[in-house]
């Protein structure tokens, strides 16, 4: 038994045999606890207490379980087109890249944090793997924008995005759904719950999902394909009027495709600058070029062209969480949450997307190119690409998590929260790239001879191939303490307010060996390397709560978050370099909020504006310090700040009984401020906007439920949503900019009046735009990966039960 298994028995244990004096989110009583909606409001738990969302004072986006059924919302990818100001870049299933209001992190690292957090009720997921969760039958999505260190703790310095699930209570109900569309999309769902017996109830759900892929290797094999299976199931004891016990777990399994990678832009490569390999450069000789590089190796169609190999990417993750509330008092609750996580993710792509048409060394597994040496320069750079790399990622995370919270609440203006909170995480990630590179040797001597004339000497049999092999481990711990008040003056207004101390220690190991694939060297056997260090923080958190009346809620917020540091090292040519640490990454967010109910409540207004001053933000760059080689990857502390600020607006208007309208809008800015140099040629980016922050973004949605008949309700709807383009890296450079995106989804159906049953035709990227998930540069040419094409199919869905 693994040292994790025996903590997660120890913790449920403990819960089980203090459920007096712990207690958890769950309501009480024996009714059903689905908290979709109040007078059509949705009611939240995003500060761990069920609130409606017009008076939550922050700037939140719920997806209630109503919203997303209808609008076909199948996974994170969905939920992340529907938020304005979020970006996400779901590459590789290690390696989900999620930024919220222009802060985020890629840091590809065990030693490294998220800036945005994924909680499953509340249970904070390792290395976003909560990416990956089907969202069938959840009551809600809740998106957290801003710090919320208070509450949640965990490195949620960025904002945080909380998947509620529906909990058992006593109305017996169940669904089952099926679908089908193009690319052999299939579905398969069903989930039921209700009463099991006295003061016990019950709930499970499954889901199937799977299609072939959006790209194609045309020598075999489907990328982009997909084949989840979800599983979820709850228990909930209620044993007395006072005490609520829930157990839950999950099981998600992913066998997919990975990611498809195409050439935009065959560029002219500098790497082959004659005036790069002579030492000292002769001035009077000018450099050489060669323009389109890799042209021959574009392919007609951006998702389909030969590939060395199939890529994949798997993954199986599970968890089981103990959720006990205990109200000891009239005026005392205790709160416990215990949870264990497991996630083993597993990837390998062909990260440059360019086919080498060669026989492969059987010990490195690269190509082997002496042919195309041997045969001349035109038949070398016709058929040798600039790069060939072979990635591949094992991700192995457990975690162990115990939060204790009590309550106390007399029924007065004054209410007081304090607990503490434990996480442990085991981390261990293996890395092997096997790669190839061009003899920029020889192609140097063919530029001299074709720019000046004369015969090159015999073309050398070199090259650079290899595998470069990272073995990364982290043992980490965070343990804070945290008090909070909320205090209510007269009618209208409102103080709450607190504090956390957290504190994070983190163990380090990283092996390198095999050849350096970024141009460095390392040492005969490669090396081993250990750190280990820890960080502390306060965090308060300020609000002040302005309700003049029921339909108006106005609030001033202030919040710091936190985000500990870490190490990378996988690009390090020596110990010493590997273990080179990064700082924490602090926010000072201010924000104020206004949140209106119109027109007997018909018509919802709620706008948020904010300033986040951070320092230390810690952002990844790739700095070439050799021509010939890929870049290195550096983590940079911006030291003299950053600066994000921006207005957030949301509103749902029901026009009429059958028809209703909803919108949002996100302006969002965030740059650099003093001088931050991100590479040894001392290029400052002082001013430069923050990657991956669109400046505007919206979405309109509609929809129209008109009934037909006494039993028939046609239903119809769309969204459209915009965002301008942005910046995907710190340097600004206009060739790595990804430009405006759009993208239209609509959906008609018809259903019976009682929601019964129902048959919904959808689609998604109606218009099929090709979109851009990311884009890098390599020689000087331009990769890139796109979101899905138009997808439709149609949905079949059948309710019973009370």
């Amino acid at each position: 038994m693994r040292k994790f298994d025996k903590s997660l028995i120890v913790g449920l244990l403990a819960t089980a045999c203090m459920t007096p004096a712990m207690a958890s989110a769950q309501t009480a009583n024996n009714e059903s606890v689905e908290s979709g909606s109040s007078n059509g409001e949705i009611v939240v738990t995003a500060r761990k207490k069920e609130e409606t969302l017009q008076d939550v004072p922050l700037s939140l986006q719920a997806f209630s379980s109503e919203e997303l059924e209808r609008k076909n919302l199948t996974d994170f990818s969905d939920i992340a087109g529907q938020v304005p100001g979020l970006e996400l870049s779901l590459e590789r299933a290690v390696d989900a890249q999620i930024f919220l209001r222009g802060i985020g992190s890629s840091l590809q690292s065990a030693g490294a944090d998220n800036a945005v957090g994924i909680f499953l009720d509340g249970v904070f997921m390792s290395r976003n793997s909560g990416a990956l969760l089907d969202l069938y039958d959840l009551e809600r999505v809740e998106v957290l924008k801003g710090p919320q260190s208070l509450v949640y703790g965990k490195n949620v310095v960025g904002g945080l995005i909380n998947y509620v699930t529906k909990k058992p209570g006593d109305i017996f109900e169940g669904s089952v759904e099926a679908g089908y569309g193009n690319y052999d999309q299939f579905g398969l769902a069903g989930s039921v719950r209700g009463p099991l017996g006295e003061n016990i109830f019950g709930g499970l759900s499954a889901s199937w999902r799977k299609r072939d892929g959006y790209a194609t290797n045309t020598l075999g094999g489907d990328e982009e394909d997909r084949d989840v299976v979800s599983l979820r199931g709850q228990l909930r004891f209620t044993p007395t009027d006072t005490l609520d016990i829930n157990i839950s777990s999950d099981y998600t399994r992913h066998r997919d495709g990975a990611r498809w990678v195409d050439v935009i832009e065959a560029g002219d490569s500098e790497a082959v600058t004659f005036n790069r390999f002579f030492a000292p450069p002769i001035a009077s000789l000018p450099g050489f070029v060669l323009p389109n590089r890799n042209a021959p190796f574009v392919n007609a169609d951006p998702r389909s062209g030969p590939r060395n190999f199939t890529g994949f990417q798997n993954s199986d993750m599970w968890g089981i969480t103990a959720d006990v509330e205990w109200e000891a008092s009239d005026t005392i609750t205790f709160v416990s949450q215990t949870a264990y996580r497991d996630a083993d993710l597993s990837a390998r792509e062909d990260a440059a997307g360019l086919f080498w048409d060669f026989p492969f060394d059987p010990v490195t597994e690269t190509p082997l190119i002496i042919s195309a040496l041997n045969a001349g320069l035109a038949t070398y750079l016709n058929t040798v690409p600039d790069d060939y790399f072979d990635n591949r990622k094992v991700d192995n995370t457990e975690q162990f998590s115990q939060e204790l919270r009590i309550l106390w609440d007399n029924g007065g203006p004054l209410q007081l929260t304090a607990g503490g909170y434990f996480l442990k995480e085991k981390i261990f990630r293996t890395e092997d790239v096997h790669f190839a590179f061009p003899d920029f040797e020889a192609i140097t001597e063919f530029a001299f001879a074709m720019a000046f004339g004369g015969t090159p000497p015999e073309i050398p049999i070199g090259g650079s191939r290899g595998v470069s092999s990272n073995l990364t481990r982290a043992n980490a711990e965070n343990l804070s303490f945290f008090g909070e008040f909320n205090y209510k003056i007269g009618e209208t207004v409102t103080l709450n307010g607190g504090v956390r101390y957290a504190r994070d220690q983190k163990d380090f190991t990283i092996s390198r060996f095999g050849q350096s694939f970024d141009g460095g060297s390392l040492p005969p056997g490669g090396f081993l390397a250990t750190a280990s260090d820890s960080w502390d923080k306060w965090l308060p958190s300020a609000t002040i709560l302005f309700e003049p009346s029921d339909d108006v809620t106005a609030y001033l917020r202030y919040a710091k978050g936190y985000k500990a540091g870490g190490w990378v090292g996988t690009s390090a040519g020596t110990p010493a370099e590997a273990i080179i640490s990064f700082r924490p990454e602090i926010a000072d967010n201010f924000e104020a909020g206004l949140k209106m109910a119109l027109a007997d409540r018909r018509v919802r207004v709620n706008v948020a504006a904010y300033l986040t001053e951070y320092s230390d933000l810690q952002t990844e760059q790739f700095v070439q310090l050799i021509p010939t080689a890929p870049p290195d990857q550096v983590v940079v502390n911006a030291v003299n700040g950053t600066r994000a600020y921006g207005l957030e607006m949301d509103a749902t208007a029901q026009l009429t009984d059958t028809f209703s309208l909803a919108g949002n809008y996100a302006f969002s800015k965030c740059s650099f401020r003093g001088t931050l140099i991100i590479d040894s040629a001392g290029t400052d980016i002082d001013g430069n906007t923050c990657r991956r922050t669109a400046k505007h973004a919206f979405g309109i949605a509609a929809n129209l439920e008109q009934p037909v008949t006494d039993n028939l309700v046609f239903m119809l709807g769309g969204d459209f949503q915009y965002s301008d383009g942005y910046f995907f890296d710190n340097e600004n450079r206009p060739e790595l900019a990804i430009p405006s995106q759009s993208v239209l989804g609509a959906r008609i159906g018809i259903r019976d009046a009682d929601r019964k049953w129902e048959v919904t035709a959808w689609a998604k990227n109606l218009t099929n735009e090709l979109d851009f998930v990311s884009k890098f540069e390599l020689f000087g040419t331009i990769y890139a990966s796109y979101t899905p094409p138009r997808t439709y199919g149609v949905t079949a869905k059948w309710r019973f039960g009370n």
